[in-house]
């Protein structure tokens, strides 16, 4: 029995859009400017996956669910390189997940034919497992990233597996056109009707560059937004302004948000991003884009419809998976109040979070947390944080981080990033965001 008396329970927080396998970097990147991190990112992902071995994304899979726990995020919605790991972790840790094997040959040296082999055993191995908490996903990287033999790969897979949410990245940079149009489609949006990957079953994130006419289209079909707003105000979006968010809101489209890659900006709490989206759409737009329920919804309800998964979870109510947390809002800090969804979206923070359920077992209660064994994933991330550093030579300290004297990135050759530059030109991948 969990003790709520004078708490609120509310659903548990459901992270629309994560990738995982660099979690172990947080920190590291925090201080440099866009276009030199994603060179560094992309490389040191090569780096580890050679030279650190499994352990270091295990590891990374592992802390990544002790930080959602410990944050009230009760399910994820990730595209990594290591979907094998993480479903092992999320269902290891007692929580709820849909991944996705991201495909992306421009990306990774696998063929597409080897990318969407693997796709496919991971989908057989893994989907609906865990007592039906982890289920997989379609996962294409985006126009950046993807040929159209990919591209075509990927059409195939989904007409085998129709029930699978499509999940990708969209319109995330100036570029996203001319992309587009090497796969040989007119625009972002044609290139995914193209192949038949424009429905309600489709999960598109970021949109930075879409405009009112591609609101539309996407409200139209049905698609869901994933909105990752911190990311491009911490490094500049670029030339373009914002996310259109008067356009979708105005065509009725589904927006709901998620916090992207950890090493972007050291995040994890989700109830935080959900301010930060209100913010920067209000400095953008004006007052009153979103009210404190709008923000409440998108991270519950419907974060859950857009991962087809409303039937189970995203509200508290009768025949449910009873996924719920509690918070503590009897204190000082937000004593007294009379707006409730205000409290929780302008004063709450996650560690206001107390109790995690899923699946109506207790996960962590009163801020311990019992499905984890917290000192073992700390002591193991700690070792393989330190095998990183000593292996790429970053230097840390309690004053901040810097990168080694010779870059990652010219210490790999030959590399698919490589292959991207030379293309699509160096500008695109500047601008490239998982």
């Amino acid at each position: 029995m969990v003790d709520a008396d004078g708490k609120v329970v509310m659903p548990g927080l459901i992270d629309a859009h994560r990738h995982t396998d660099f979690t172990l970097v947080q920190g590291l990147f925090s201080d440099l400017d866009g276009e030199e991190l994603l060179k560094e990112a992309m490389s040191l992902y090569h780096t580890a996956e050679e030279a650190l071995g499994e352990s270091f994304f295990e590891t990374a899979w592992d802390l990544a669910c002790l930080r959602q726990l410990t944050h009230g995020v009760t399910t994820v919605n990730a595209m990594d390189f290591t979907p094998e790991l993480g479903a092992a972790a999320i269902g290891k840790a007692g929580l709820r997940g849909v991944i996705g094997p991201e495909l992306a040959d421009f990306l990774k040296a696998d063929s597409p034919a080897e990318q969407l082999a693997d796709a496919r055993e991971f989908i057989e191995t893994h989907h609906d497992t865990h007592d039906g908490r982890v289920r997989a996903s379609i996962a294409p990287g985006g126009e950046a990233g993807c040929s159209r033999q990919l591209w075509e790969g990927v059409e195939e897979l989904r007409s085998e597996y129709p029930d699978l949410r499509l999940h990708t990245h969209l319109y995330d940079s100036s570029e996203a056109g001319t992309l587009a149009a090497g796969s040989g489609a007119d625009d972002p949006l044609d290139l995914l009707e193209t192949f038949n990957l424009l429905d309600e079953r489709t999960l598109l994130t970021h949109l930075l560059h879409a405009d009112q006419l591609d609101a539309r289209r996407i409200a139209d079909a049905g698609a869901h937004v994933l909105h990752c707003p911190t990311v491009y105000s911490y490094f500049q979006a670029g030339e373009r302004t914002w996310f259109p968010l008067p356009a979708l809101k105005e065509s009725g489209a589904n927006v709901v948000i998620g916090l992207d890659d950890p090493f972007w900006f050291d995040s994890w709490d989700l109830i935080q991003e959900a301010k930060h989206a209100r913010l920067l759409s209000n400095f953008e737009y004006g007052a009153q884009q979103w009210s404190s329920y709008d923000l409440l919804r998108m991270l519950t309800i419907d974060a859950a419809r857009a991962l087809g998964l409303d039937d189970q979870v995203g509200s508290l109510e009768p025949g449910k998976r009873a996924d719920f947390i509690v918070i503590d809002v009897d204190t000082p800090r937000h004593q007294p109040y009379s707006n409730l969804p205000s409290v929780l979206m302008n004063t709450v923070t996650a560690g206001d979070v107390e109790t995690v359920v899923v699946d109506g077992e207790v996960l962590m209660e009163d801020r311990v947390v019992t499905s984890l064994d917290v000192e073992n994933v700390r002591a193991a991330a700690k070792r393989e944080r330190d095998r990183l550093q000593t292996h790429t030579g970053w230097e840390t300290s309690l004053g901040g981080s810097t990168p080694p004297d010779k870059s990652i990135l010219r210490r790999v050759s030959g590399r698919p990033l490589l292959r991207v530059m030379k293309q699509y030109g160096r500008g695109v991948v500047n601008q490239y965001t998982r």
